[in-house]
């Protein structure tokens, strides 16, 4: 695949000479620039209705003027000119139905940095040179700006649950790059966001290559700007996603990092927990193994599951009952590092070797009760996995607890082997009806139940959403990187999300007026996938109801 580091140099059109300011402040009513804004934040006509409280087809009346005044044909260009004033593309000579099917908004992760003009000639050069080449790894865009400074995008390509993660290696590497040449003086300046970009996408995934535009990357260097010397500072949308990939418990981000700190994982230690909801079955079978210390049994427990159904909060409930019976607890988490992984203690953050992993397994156990535990091991190379896993078996009298996505066959015997499944409704009942607080009401809390749909991760992420139809950011992110990490026709996901109602194949094919076998094709891969399902009657649904809700909202009318 072609990777892309991007100039921030813009080709020439015909404007008469004018910016995208100065059309701006010239031409548009108030409510034309309240309405750009709304685009620019990448909402769609029912969201600005509704925040405005006007009509949808006003909203498109609105919407149909801007693109006048602006010069554009579609939101895209519209958010673009918006932030960085007119500019081609060629995209321009599309027809506008192939562009709008081809536009989508993304969640995104910025990294922006600034040198300051004290710094040596050659250290703006350095660090853009290091940035690209970091993009150039990782599947980002790099914006190259005039003045020392560039920012980082990921997520357009490909989105991962660990995009924050890479955007603060990236920060990592650039300091350390510039500090072993001597090029740093202190003077390194950087501010890491995240939010919505409009960007064109091939059907399957990918970045076409003609289009990116998002506000967060006007946040991103705003905050550069405003940071202290040697200092990054964090948006409160790239804290939220802090929040939720936290390998610890959940809590408060920091507002501010130096980047001389950037070698451990800044995550934060949260408040205390809640009772592990609807996980009776697991805490029996995890109790029952954490008896058998007592005795020198221990055995290893593979722990496993999709995303958020709360494989890390049962990591930390042992973690803390080994260390409560006077036990030694030894709990690492993995995060990707490239095409490798780095294991650290996640509450010090400090990053440890595959190497160190091993000897801590092999060790004889140094208290009457340990527990070595291992989260997101599904980051490590397969050989990697097979070789802690063949030491957990043969570890005596230790618990030894590894969690994972899934785990592949590998002739390993654990002694236990749990799959998280769904919650039931009465615990993602009791799990919203806490989360919501003060300000739950039945309406809010079967709203929760309704959409969570038995995942407690969205039940806890919907509940802290002061907008009950909204769907917040960070599970967009979290949806959006399971998406990408699948070949779907989005085209035919995105005619299904745009009704509630079920599809039959022919009425799919008739709606997208393409060859039946190339629609049965698609359908047959996404059922597999598990992102549609079957109904009763045949139809094709959404799995889950918030999948649906993230494909309609990424759709750019």
């Amino acid at each position: 695949m072609q990777r892309r580091a991007l100039s921030s140099k813009r080709p020439d059109t015909p404007t008469e000479g004018r910016s995208a300011r100065e059309v701006e402040q010239r031409d548009l009513s108030p409510r034309q620039h309240q309405i750009l804004e709304m685009l620019r934040a990448g909402k769609v006509n029912k969201e600005i209705a509704r925040e405005l409280g006007i009509g949808l087809g006003t909203v498109k009346q609105h919407v149909v003027a801007l693109f006048k005044k602006l010069d554009v044909s579609n939101r895209a260009m519209a958010v673009s000119r918006g932030i960085h004033g007119p500019q081609a593309s060629r995209s321009d000579a599309m027809p506008a139905h192939v562009i709008e099917g081809l536009l989508e908004y993304r969640p995104c992760v910025v990294f922006s940095a600034a040198i300051d003009e004290s710094a040596p000639q050659d250290a703006g050069k350095r660090m853009q040179q290091v940035l690209a080449g970091y993009a150039s790894r990782h599947d980002a865009l790099f914006l190259a700006r005039k003045g020392h400074a560039g920012d980082l995008i990921i997520g357009i390509e490909r989105a991962s649950e660990q995009d924050l993660f890479l955007a603060l290696r990236a920060a990592r590497t650039v300091h350390a790059e510039l500090a072993e040449s001597r090029m740093l003086a202190g003077g390194l300046r950087g501010g890491l966001t995240a939010g919505l970009a409009v960007a064109s996408m091939h059907r399957t995934g990918g970045w076409s290559g003609e289009a990116v535009a998002s506000i967060a990357i006007t946040q991103g260097r705003d905050l550069a700007g405003r940071a202290a010397p040697g200092e990054l500072l964090i948006a409160s949308a790239a804290r939220e996603l802090i929040s939720v990939q936290n390998p610890n418990a959940p809590g408060a981000a920091p507002e501010a990092l130096h980047f001389e700190n950037l070698h451990n994982m800044p995550w934060q230690l949260g408040p205390s927990e809640s009772d592990l909801l609807g996980r009776q079955a697991e805490l029996q079978v995890i109790d029952a193994m954490l008896e058998g210390l007592r005795s020198a049994r221990g055995g290893l427990l593979q722990l496993s599951g999709e995303t958020g159904m709360g494989k890390s909060r049962l990591c930390r409930h042992v973690a803390a009952r080994v260390t409560a019976a006077g036990g030694k607890a030894y709990h690492f988490a993995c995060r990707p590092d490239g095409d490798l992984a780095i294991p650290f203690v996640t509450l010090g953050g400090l990053p440890v070797s595959t190497r160190e992993l091993v000897e801590c397994l092999a060790a004889a156990p140094a208290a009457a009760a340990e527990a070595v535990i291992v989260d997101d091991c599904h980051f490590l190379p397969a050989k990697d996995l097979a070789m802690l896993s063949q030491l957990a078996v043969a570890a005596a009298g230790k618990l030894v607890l590894m969690a994972a996505r899934r785990f592949a066959d590998s002739g390993v015997r654990p002694a236990n082997a749990l799959r998280l499944s769904r919650l039931d409704a009465d615990a993602i009942q009791r799990l919203a009806t806490a989360a919501l607080g003060a300000s739950r009401t039945p309406a809010k809390i079967a709203s929760v139940v309704r959409r969570a749909a038995g995942v407690p991760l969205f039940a806890i992420e919907l509940a802290r959403q002061r907008k009950p139809d909204m769907l917040p950011l960070t599970l967009r992110a979290l949806i959006g990187a399971r998406l990408d990490g699948m070949k779907l026709d989005r085209a035919m996901l995105r005619r299904i999300a745009r009704s509630r109602a079920a599809w039959n194949l022919e009425g799919l094919v008739r709606e997208m007026n393409e060859p039946q076998d190339s629609v049965q094709a698609a359908a047959a891969y996404a059922l597999a996938a598990g992102v549609l399902n079957r109904d009763d009657l045949g139809k094709l649904r959404f799995s889950h109801p918030l999948v649906r809700q993230a494909i309609d909202l990424g759709c750019v009318e």
